[in-house]
């Protein structure tokens, strides 16, 4: 019988950090990078910290991308690995000042560092071709089996249209250009947008991308959704309802038509969840869930007035991901907010299937 337990967890940092994203180097050891600072509204740097014991301790070891006073920056990068292990990618948004602002209304500019030496230094930021408005980055650059990266984006460009459209930039040599943008998700009917975009390769050239699915201007949550590609990121089929109301979402790939999936439930019994999951071109079917993460909380459906916009101000916890690990299980992380304090929590699972 599928099944899924917990076999630890702890927490990385307690600095009022928050979106944090790991990888596995071919050595063994654990990279993962997070923002500092501002919890969840990111008014700091990127730090990044090491474990050499499959997660069960952490080292801060420096910082990745500093903040700025002149001019005043902020940052959020999250790590992905080349196929070949050779090279680490950070990948986010700098902004621009603008601290307080809403999601949206905040400017900045897509940036990426890297490292060749296992993360013990990295290159300076480069910026990625973007649209000239505010874009959503809520993933790591994703590297294919082909050598090709996809940099994924969201359109926040007008207030009643946030996530309007979801895309890729790409590169075909190693992120030292970025010539082409691909559209993901976007919604011939102009009903839904796409917030905190995911991706992952399922098998060699076929890419599987997610999204928390809301309507646009009063954005209220929808199923997320899913769509496929089968050329490395080049076109992309029609999104597809996941049949779970999840917000943030992502997946770790298990082979042939196998998921782990992790995403906030927000209402209800609050917490992070975990499901082994199928999936077809058309629909997904979830054969076991658990709570990975339980917030203690139970929250009410939104209140009359309030918009999706407004709801985000007041989350205690986000962003899971994970990443499968040499040994089978599989590592995720995810910030939240306990005893008053925003951090970094790691959670180590088991699946059998």
């Amino acid at each position: 019988m599928p099944s899924l337990s917990i076999l630890g967890t702890g927490r990385i940092d307690e600095r009022e950090s928050a979106f944090p994203q790991a990888v596995q180097l071919p050595d063994g050891d654990l990279l993962c990078s997070f923002s500092v600072g501002g919890g969840q509204y990111v008014r700091g740097g990127t730090d990044w910290a090491r474990s050499r014991d499959g997660g069960k301790t952490w080292q801060r070891e420096g910082e990745l991308l500093a903040a700025s006073d002149h001019p005043p920056s902020a940052n959020a990068l999250k790590l992905s690995l080349s196929k070949d292990g050779k090279t680490i990618y950070a990948y986010g948004t700098r902004y621009w000042a603008n601290q307080q602002d809403r999601f949206g209304e905040r400017q900045g500019e897509s940036v990426f560092c890297q490292s060749t030496d296992n993360g013990h230094s990295w290159s300076p930021a480069r910026a990625l071709p973007m649209p000239d408005c505010p874009v959503e980055v809520s993933h790591s650059i994703r590297p294919l089996t082909s050598g090709r990266l996809l940099a994924p984006g969201a359109l926040l460009a007008d207030k009643a249209r946030l996530g309007e459209e979801v895309f890729v930039v790409i590169s075909d040599d190693g992120g030292l250009t970025w010539p082409h943008r691909r559209t993901v998700f976007r919604d011939p009917q102009d009903q839904f947008g796409f917030w905190e975009q995911k991706f992952n390769e399922v098998s060699p050239g076929v890419v599987m991308a997610t999204a928390w699915t809301v309507t646009l201007g009063d954005y209220r949550d929808q199923c997320n959704s899913f769509c496929l590609s089968h050329d490395n990121g080049w076109t992309w089929g029609p999104f597809q309802s996941t049949g779970i109301r999840g917000q943030t979402m992502s997946f770790v790939p298990l082979g042939n038509d196998r998921l782990l999936v992790l995403y906030n439930r927000r209402y209800g019994q609050q917490g992070v969840v975990m499901a082994l999951v199928r999936f077809t071109e058309t629909s997904w079917t979830v054969v076991e869930e658990g709570l990975l993460y339980d917030a203690q909380e139970f929250r009410d459906r939104p209140a009359a007035g309030a918009t999706g916009v407004d709801e985000l101000a007041s989350f205690q916890f986000g962003f899971p991901t994970g990443i499968l690990l040499n040994d089978g299980t599989v590592l995720v992380t995810h910030w939240c907010v306990e005893q008053g304090v925003c951090g970094i929590r790691w959670t180590r699972i088991k699946f059998s299937w």
